[in-house]
């Protein structure tokens, strides 16, 4: 049988065959990755069995900003872009897919993931959804000019390539919205009642483990309810927020906070020993006191703040569960409460059991 010309109708079938197969295969590989890295690099290791191509550089929106992913010898680069380069915010504004000779002198100017030692064209795709403009596409040609077949697979990739990346970062942010309403509290954004306890359970098994102390502090913010009274819920809520902005600040890598109810939140301090409670406890309690809060900034309202706490660590009390922890830390902050406010009481380790009784005749048997 004879070899069939490279241009022959059978030829040119059997290489769109060949192509559309490994586009299809590719597009397989493809869909439950959701992580933007590793579908670029799939993309990038298998582009070549679908077109021929020098380089390649997808721009894609995203909130905030934009996602540009370039690859070039079967290796890509993802990086985020604040704004626009000028040659991505001219095609990107334009709209028009063009073929542009790589050899002439552009303005824009090409940018360096589009240059190609040599290379002879790039063809330059926008990518639109409903006339809106969300994406766009450019790739670079070797020596040779791009074949018709090579930008038909071009256009077919490079469109599928972002209908994905952008469904997989909008199912991304949706997946992140709904992990963050799961574990942070609406009004001040610190981690939410549920989630400081997780996080307690968690530090607490793994100081068991280590050997190491853990401590607990509940901060609660002194005559809250004068404020709600006095100047009104709104004016209480932004107590709160800024209490809560004070404690990012105020708080250690190695401290965990989050809104335990109302007024009161709860620290995670680990590896923390009584003494180191107690000084961590009057660094929130002095950086909390230390400014008035600005409750209303047109008006120039201004509260003074303060807040008491309890503190308890597991120092002499390697057993102590989450419960056991936040009972003795709850009765440490009444006694703050009782004795003035705006102060630190940690906690006394438990007594330890007394020894069990004896009959008689078990002190003889010893």
């Amino acid at each position: 049988m004879e070899p069939q010309h490279p241009n022959s109708p059978l030829a040119s079938a059997q290489q769109q065959l060949v192509r559309y197969e490994a586009l299809f295969r590719l597009l397989d590989d493809l869909r439950p990755l959701d992580d933007v890295d590793a579908a670029a690099r799939l993309c990038a290791s298998r582009w070549k069995y679908i077109a021929q191509h020098g380089a390649w550089r997808l721009v894609l929106a995203q909130e905030p900003g934009f996602l540009c992913l370039a690859a070039r010898r079967g290796a890509a680069t993802v990086a985020p872009l604040e704004s626009l380069p000028p040659w991505d915010a001219h095609h990107w504004r334009t709209q028009h897919p063009c073929v542009l000779d790589a050899g002439a002198a552009l303005d824009p100017a090409l940018p360096p993931d589009l240059a190609v030692e040599g290379g002879s064209e790039v063809l330059v795709t926008p990518i639109t959804h409903s006339g809106v403009a969300v994406g766009l596409i450019g790739v670079a040609s070797k020596a040779e000019p791009f074949s018709a077949l090579d930008r038909k697979f071009i256009q077919l990739l490079g469109t599928q390539l972002a209908d994905h990346l952008l469904h997989a970062t909008l199912r991304a942010k949706a997946l992140e919205e709904l992990r963050a309403r799961a574990y942070t509290d609406a009004l001040t954004g610190a981690l939410n009642r549920a989630a400081i306890l997780d996080r307690l359970s968690g530090q607490l098994a793994l100081a068991r483990r280590m050997h190491v102390p853990l401590a607990v502090i509940i901060v609660d913010a002194d005559h809250f309810k004068r404020v709600n009274d006095g100047y009104g819920h709104p004016a209480g809520d932004e107590v709160l927020r800024e209490l809560c902005r004070r404690f990012r600040i105020l708080a250690r890598t190695s401290e965990s906070f989050g809104r335990y109810g109302g007024e009161e939140f709860l620290f995670v301090l680990y590896p923390c020993g009584a003494h180191e409670a107690r000084l961590a406890g009057n660094r929130i309690r002095e950086g909390i006191a230390a400014a008035p809060f600005v409750i209303d900034p047109a008006s120039g309202l201004e509260l003074a703040v303060t807040v008491s706490l309890g503190a308890a660590s597991t120092d002499g009390d390697p057993g102590a569960t989450a419960e056991t922890l936040i009972s003795r830390a709850d009765a440490a902050l009444y006694r703050s409460k009782a004795e003035g406010r705006n102060r630190v009481t940690v906690a006394p380790p438990p007594e330890s059991p007394p020894p069990p009784e004896t009959t008689p005749e078990e002190r003889v048997s010893r």
